[in-house]
C-alpha cells in the first residue's frame, strides 16, 4: 500500500521561509493563499494561488512567503513518488486534486482510505496542465550577480545593451551566452523576471498600478497585456487569490 509520511497544513500572517534543504521523501504542497517563491536546480518559481507543486526526494531547494499564506504540505513514501514526474514541476490543481489532498489530511500513514485518494492524485498531475518549468539563472559569476540584482528591481526600460555593459562583455557576446545559460532570449527572460517580481509584489499586498510602475511600463494596460499574455492570468487575480 502507498502511504503519505505527513500531511499537514501551514497557516501564516508572517513571512514563511525555509533555507536550502531537501527531503529524503518526496514533497506535494498545494498553495490556497498567498505566493510561495522556490528556488531549486538554478531555476526559480513564483507560484500563486490554487497551484500545486511536486518536488522529487533529494532535490535540494529553498522557499519563502509572500504575504499571508496557507498551504498543505504532504510528504510522500518511495512507492508513490515513482508514479510522479522525476522533475520539480508545477500545475493549476483541480477542484479533485484539491479534494483527495483536503481528505488526506484527515488520515493517518497506512489508513485504508489513502490508497484510492493517492490513485487520484497521481492521475490529476499525470494529466493536468503543468505550467513553465521555472525561470532559469546564469550561472557565470558576473552574469548571476547582474540577474539577481535585476531580480530585486526588473525594469521593462533595461536594454541588452545596459545588461551587458554591466558585466563588461559586448552586446553580441553577451547575447550568445545569456540565451544559452537561460534558454530564452534576453527580451523573454526580462519578461518573465518582471511577472516574477510582480507576482510576489502583488502578494505583498502592492497595487497593480504601483507594480506596472515600478516595472518601468507608462500605461497600466501595457503592463496587464504583458503579464497576461506570460502567464495566462491577470495581476488582478493574483491579488484576489491571496486575499481569500
Amino acid at each position: 500500500m502507498t502511504d503519505t509520511c505527513l500531511n499537514r497544513l501551514v497557516e501564516s500572517d508572517a513571512r514563511h521561509s525555509a533555507a536550502i534543504h531537501s527531503h529524503d521523501q518526496g514533497q506535494l504542497t498545494y498553495i490556497e493563499r498567498g505566493v510561495l517563491s522556490l528556488e531549486a536546480d538554478g531555476r526559480i518559481w513564483a507560484i500563486p494561488p490554487g497551484r500545486l507543486h511536486w518536488i522529487p526526494a533529494g532535490v535540494r531547494h529553498a522557499s519563502r512567503s509572500h504575504g499571508e499564506v496557507r498551504f498543505w504540505l504532504t510528504l510522500v513514501s518511495e512507492d508513490f513518488a515513482n508514479r510522479l514526474p522525476s522533475r520539480i514541476t508545477v500545475l493549476e490543481a483541480s477542484p479533485l486534486l484539491v479534494g483527495a489532498l483536503d481528505r488526506l489530511r484527515g488520515l493517518r500513514p497506512g489508513d485504508a482510505f489513502a490508497a484510492p485518494l493517492l490513485d487520484v492524485v497521481a492521475h490529476e498531475i499525470d494529466t493536468g496542465a503543468e505550467e513553465a518549468p521555472g525561470m532559469r539563472l546564469p550561472t557565470p559569476p558576473r552574469m548571476r550577480d547582474w540577474a539577481l540584482a535585476f531580480l530585486a528591481a526588473p525594469s521593462i526600460k533595461t536594454g541588452i545593451d545596459a545588461a551587458a555593459g554591466a558585466v563588461a562583455m559586448s552586446r553580441r557576446s553577451f547575447t550568445r551566452h545569456f540565451e544559452r545559460e537561460v534558454g530564452m532570449t534576453f527580451a523573454a527572460w526580462k519578461r518573465a523576471v518582471i511577472v516574477h517580481r510582480a507576482t510576489v509584489r502583488l502578494a505583498e499586498g502592492a497595487a497593480v498600478g504601483d507594480v506596472a510602475l515600478e516595472a518601468g511600463y507608462e500605461s497600466v494596460s501595457a503592463f496587464i497585456a504583458m503579464f497576461r499574455s506570460v502567464c495566462g492570468r491577470l495581476p488582478g487575480e493574483i491579488r484576489r487569490g491571496v486575499g481569500t
